[in-house]
């Protein structure tokens, strides 16, 4: 602590997605060595982190820094896509899950306008003539790709001749097996798979002629239908891969995944429903508030990726999830807060249904800069500029916070509380000099209320909190409300009882006011005769209730105990 500036040092534990405080420490040194003692004694926490948190007086501003992390990301999977150009030097590159992505990725517009997939480009000889025709194409594919990777002493041009040389090898094997692809005749796919399965080459023939029996097929959708339809648990396992493959592909066209779930009218709907169709968990997607009916087709996928059976399929539904995550159209039609708790129950959602660890962390990566493009000055700006009251402003900044994801943007929202606390212009409403009075500081509890059980930073909760406690001690000075109760011509005992009843109607926010409060009930229960007067005159069925209706308004109000020198005693059996 200097001058203007508090700063503290949180240490958190990471469990699943979550972070929790573990200890707060005044300064860094301490923090750090306590943190790596935390993380070297067990394995209890995913990851462990010490952020710096500062608070500017002067500026109201918070900041939070990381200064020591421990843990590593997830696994990455398999099935990731790297988004980067893989250079094919043979055909079995070529043919290979990077060769494919690399085909989508270099000719993805030719290959939408097209309704095929790469897997249709690399085993029809139609297909590929088509792009050795359309102009320069497959050269510009070419020379991209030659562009992409270094060798050295080796030129562009040398490159380039070089994967020509693996797309003439390609033709040639689709030539030379042209006359041995079996016909899918009926749909009838067994006998095909029965042929087949003792050839060297079974693989690439399946796929070719599976691919001819998709070319009547008019739409990426129609195709899926196709290839989803074959689906069977008594599949050999080759043949469920070529499957598995063909379907992910198809999901590359965005009209697919449309045409399985249905429209929407809220995009937050069809991103919850890709997720539990992308983990096999369609049959638990409707919930109380959600009811959707989904097609035979959706749900029979979903089975067969539950089942383990489609990975290649589960993983192009969740790059569509992550696709649709970072893109810029509106979650739903209502406003921000609805539009960022959309995003939290998708974050639940995810990691409730998913369970890869890097997929999880790139997945969360992406809810949380949606979140930040969400929520920022100027949106923030939009929120509370729709009431004049700062309390209604503070509150919906409150609720936006209750449904923002990511520490830097509840950082966000947090930094724009303490400047409406601090306006000039708004002291005479937080201090109930407006008229509002005592119902004033029910307001300021309520917020309060609100500000303590928020997933804020220490600091933020006890910056915010005790600036509302000042507020609601100014309308406690101000109304003279202890004093006036006090000098009521009633007993001590039924002034005991209306501050205690103010007390647990949430009149007092927590820190001096409610302390104040506390204290003069004390006072009054450290009167001699105190629990004789709370039930002189009565019976004893009468005084037994008396004493435990007393007792439930100690409790209410937040007493939970008694000092020694209160002169109360409430046990009813002692006489």
């Amino acid at each position: 602590m200097s001058g203007d500036m508090l700063v503290h040092y949180e240490i958190q534990g990471r469990q699943g997605a979550s972070w929790t405080i573990l200890q707060i420490c005044d300064d860094r040194e301490t923090a750090t060595q306590l943190g790596e003692k935390l993380w070297g004694a067990g394995k209890r926490f995913t990851g462990l982190r010490v952020l710096k948190e500062s608070y500017n007086k002067s500026t109201q501003e918070f900041k939070s820094v990381e200064i020591f992390a421990r843990g590593r990301a997830g696994k990455k999977s398999k099935y990731d896509q790297t988004g980067q150009i893989t250079p094919c030097l043979s055909p079995d590159d070529l043919y290979s899950a990077d060769g494919r992505r690399s085909i989508w990725l270099l000719m993805s517009t030719t290959l939408s306008d097209w309704r095929i997939t790469p897997s249709e480009l690399l085993h029809s000889l139609e297909h590929y003539n088509k792009l050795y025709n359309t102009g320069t194409l497959l050269q510009d594919a070419v020379q991209r790709t030659a562009v992409s990777f270094d060798v050295e002493n080796e030129s562009i041009q040398e490159r380039m001749r070089k994967l020509y040389k693996v797309i003439d090898a390609c033709v040639d094997i689709m030539k030379s097996t042209q006359a041995n692809v079996p016909t899918l005749e009926l749909g009838r796919l067994k006998p095909i798979i029965s042929t087949l399965e003792d050839a060297s080459n079974k693989n690439f023939l399946l796929t070719c002629s599976l691919v001819e029996y998709l070319r009547p097929a008019v739409t990426p959708s129609d195709k899926f239908g196709r290839v989803s339809v074959f689906l069977s648990n008594t599949r050999p396992k080759w043949v469920t891969e070529i499957l598995d493959q063909l379907l992910a592909e198809l999901l590359l066209h965005n009209s697919v995944i449309d045409e399985i779930l249905g429209s929407y009218e809220d995009r937050a709907d069809m991103l919850l429903d890709i997720t539990h169709l992308a983990s096999g968990n369609l049959d638990i997607a409707n919930t109380e508030n959600r009811s959707r009916k989904f097609s035979n087709e959706a749900k029979r996928l979903s089975g067969f990726i539950k089942e383990g059976m489609l990975p290649l399929t589960s993983h192009a539904l969740i790059d569509r999830l992550k696709k649709e995550i970072s893109s810029s159209q509106a979650l739903s039609s209502q406003g921000l807060v609805h539009q960022v708790g959309c995003l939290r129950e998708l974050k639940r959602t995810v990691y409730t249904l998913l369970d890869n660890p890097h997929t999880l962390d790139t997945l969360r990566e992406e809810l949380n800069s949606r979140a930040s493009r969400l929520i920022n000055s100027h949106s923030i700006a939009e929120l509370i500029a729709s009431t004049d009251n700062p309390i209604k402003q503070i509150e919906s900044l409150l609720d936006l916070e209750t449904a923002a994801i990511g520490q830097s943007n509840k950082l966000t929202i947090a930094n724009c509380i303490m400047p409406i606390l601090s306006r000039p212009d708004y002291e005479t409403i937080f201090m109930g000099l407006d008229g509002s009075g005592i119902s004033r500081m029910g307001d300021l509890v309520n917020l309060q209320k609100k500000v303590l059980v928020a997933e804020l930073t220490e600091m933020h909760r006890r910056q915010i909190s005790e600036k509302l406690d000042s507020f609601c001690k100014i309308i406690l000075d101000n109304t003279q409300l202890l004093q006036k109760l006090h000098r009521l011509n009633i007993s001590l005992q039924d002034k005991s009882i209306k501050i205690l009843q103010l007390m647990g109607d949430g009149y007092f926010t927590d820190g001096d006011c409610l302390m104040r409060a506390e204290q003069q009930v004390r006072t009054y229960m450290r009167q001699a005769g105190f629990t004789e007067g709370l039930i002189s005159g009565l019976g004893r069925e009468e005084a037994e209730n008396r004493l435990i209706l007393f007792k439930s308004l100690l409790a209410k109000a937040g007493i939970k105990r008694l000092d020694p020198e209160d002169q109360v005693n409430l046990d009813s059996d002692s006489g």
